[in-house]
């Protein structure tokens, strides 16, 4: 069995067995799908939005920038600031509230997230939001992956096809319908012009990005848009709770465990394929080979229409 430990924001799995468990899990929990969605969080007033967006920016920003001063093994990415008491501001573009829902949706799930606090609204002052939330323990997985002994590396695969489990055994609040977290628009890195609406089920969903496959100095265009077009023969897939970028640098590792997924503000309730084949598209990349040997990866057939559309539809990908 899978055992799992909870204290301060962590969760640590610990595979008592080989990963077949994991696989015959993975495939009953995606052959069921009847566990309730945990509540869905409602958003903040806006008044108090403005609130917590002036404290963020002229009390919480400062105060990380002395803090980080003496402390130079924190992260320094733009828009991130440390603070003390293992909490983290992120101040990005495109951070939006729907980001701290979908993580509350997934700790409720029981996956390692962490905790959100508050959202900021910085009126005209910025075109996007901020958000406060707890700091995971430990490294991005892609800082550590090639240095992995074979053992630990085992082990997160075990743990991260736990976490899949578990976030694609929910059903979806939203019934047959693509979308965002709240029920809105569908937002992500290769959605054509970054977010579409939301749709009525998945073959509307994905009638919504075949317009957009517009490359046509693509080499071979035609058979790509009829390969493209072909992942309609493969519907119906179930529509599961979706991280929607889930690279390595999004894995936090500590002491050889998974101890959080973090960036989730491309989450939303999507086809099950979604997850893997938006990483898988890169086929040489060493984390995509490794997210093929996932015990719950079986869209190869998917993953070469989903490859074909994104092929043709890079041009209106906004990066």
């Amino acid at each position: 069995m899978i055992k799992l430990e909870v204290g301060s924001d962590r969760l640590h799995y610990y595979a008592k067995h080989s990963t077949s468990y994991a696989k015959r899990n993975t495939q009953l929990a995606l052959q069921t799908q009847t566990v309730p969605c945990p509540r869905l969080p409602s958003k903040s007033y806006l008044f108090m939005t403005h609130i917590y967006g002036w404290l963020h920016e002229f009390v919480l920003i400062p105060i990380s920038v002395q803090y980080c001063r003496s402390r130079p093994h924190l992260p320094a990415e733009p828009g991130i600031y440390p603070l003390p008491f293992n909490l983290l501001l992120k101040f990005t573009s495109g951070t939006r509230e729907e980001e701290g829902l979908a993580m509350r949706v997934a700790r409720s799930m029981g996956i390692p997230v962490p905790r959100f606090i508050s959202y900021g609204n910085h009126g005209s002052r910025w075109p996007w939001g901020s958000i406060l939330m707890t700091r995971i323990p430990g490294k991005p997985l892609n800082e550590v992956f090639d240095s992995l002994p074979p053992s630990e590396l085992e082990t997160i695969k075990t743990e991260l096809a736990y976490i899949l489990e578990r976030m694609r055994c929910y059903s979806s609040p939203w019934g047959a319908y693509v979308c965002g977290i709240d029920g809105h628009d569908v937002y992500g890195s290769r959605i054509p012009l970054r977010h579409i609406p939301a749709a009525e089920n998945e073959a509307a969903f994905y009638q919504s990005l075949l317009p957009f496959a517009v490359d046509r100095r693509a080499e071979n265009y035609a058979q790509l848009l009829a390969t493209a077009e072909n992942m309609v023969s493969l519907m119906p897939h179930a529509i599961v709770f979706t991280h929607g970028d889930l690279w390595h640098h999004k894995i936090i590792v500590d002491r050889g465990h998974i101890s959080g997924i973090i960036d989730w503000e491309w989450a939303g309730w999507l086809p099950e394929y979604w997850e893997y084949t938006t990483i898988m598209r890169w086929t040489t990349f060493p984390w995509s080979k490794f997210m093929a040997t996932l015990p719950g990866y079986k869209y190869e057939k998917e993953l070469v229409s989903d490859a074909a559309l994104t092929r043709l539809s890079a041009d209106c990908f906004m990066f």
